[in-house]
């Protein structure tokens, strides 16, 4: 039975579902292997879930002279004549079409920092039967077809438990188990709901706003993550963040509501100016990967 079937049982108790998901993400993760090889001569990796979240959350990353390939893992087309809740927000009337305009934007916005991306087939959340019916060597398949080798890797937080977000986290702490250097960074705007902590922007710290208590709601069960604090903190200079926020406005069908939608404004300079970063630190003994 699918995981969707089984979700829409009358009476299943919610509990029950949650443990069946779990035991079928621990017997894939056992067997998992990836083709994916870690080379340190090779490009790093960042892996943007949706369109948009590369210039979001790692522009000095993009904006930089280093090696590195950009891949937009939930970049499929969906079939025509649908639409879904956040597209028609977003004022479409088709989410086949929205999304060819989705993949046009970021074409347009990357180009901006000399990046050109690469986009898998893979069915964002929004389009899919069953968010949550994801498997890792879909993933890993499509991805090492594209890109076999990378020196590191970057992936979400999952800071706010989007579904995409949460599953490419999770490839990421995978690949990190085969000896790949894993980098997390936050995601706006799910990180910034209660805007930053005080010790990413500096302002003084406010004892009725814990932001702290927000981000370990979702990263507390990262094994692998490091200090909250001991993150790496990048404040992006007057022309970097100018360059942001013009890579972001290509994003003309998206923008809008994202900038409103977000309890604090993404177009405010104390919000997009910032981007925090954290390197997983591996655990236990590391497998071998396949064979190429």
């Amino acid at each position: 039975m699918s995981p969707a079937r089984l979700r829409s049982l009358p009476g299943l108790p919610r509990k029950l579902y949650r443990r069946s998901q779990a035991l079928r993400q621990q017997r894939e993760e056992r067997r998992f292997r990836t083709r994916l090889r870690p080379d340190q001569d090779a490009p790093e990796l960042l892996l943007s879930p949706h369109w948009d979240d590369a210039v979001l959350d790692c522009f000095a990353l993009l904006d930089s002279e280093r090696e590195l390939k950009v891949v937009n893992v939930f970049a499929g087309v969906p079939s025509p004549g649908k639409l879904t809740p956040w597209d028609a927000i977003t004022g479409a009337t088709d989410s086949a079409a929205r999304a060819r305009e989705r993949i046009a934007e970021d074409t347009v916005a990357l180009a901006r920092t000399g990046r050109q991306p690469v986009n898998l087939a893979l069915l964002d959340a929004q389009y899919r039967a069953d968010p949550q019916a994801l498997r890792l060597h879909e993933l890993d398949s499509a991805l090492a077809a594209e890109v076999p080798v990378a020196s590191r890797l970057y992936v979400p937080a999952g800071i706010g438990a989007h579904p995409d977000h949460v599953f490419v986290r999770r490839y990421g702490r995978m690949l990190l188990r085969f000896g790949m250097p894993v980098t997390l960074y936050a995601d706006l705007p799910y990180c910034i709901f209660h805007g930053w902590p005080h010790w990413v922007d500096g302002e003084d710290r406010d004892p009725a706003r814990n932001v702290n208590a927000y981000w370990e709601l979702f990263l507390g069960a990262v094994e692998e993550m490091p200090p909250l604090e001991s993150a790496e903190i990048v404040h992006l200079d007057e022309a970097r963040r100018q360059a942001k926020l013009a890579a972001m406005r290509c994003y003309r069908t998206q923008y809008p509501s994202l900038n409103y939608g977000a309890r604090v404004v993404l177009g405010d300079p104390a919000i997009h100016g910032f981007e925090v970063r954290w390197e997983l630190r591996p655990r236990g003994p590391q497998p071998h990967c396949a064979a190429a």
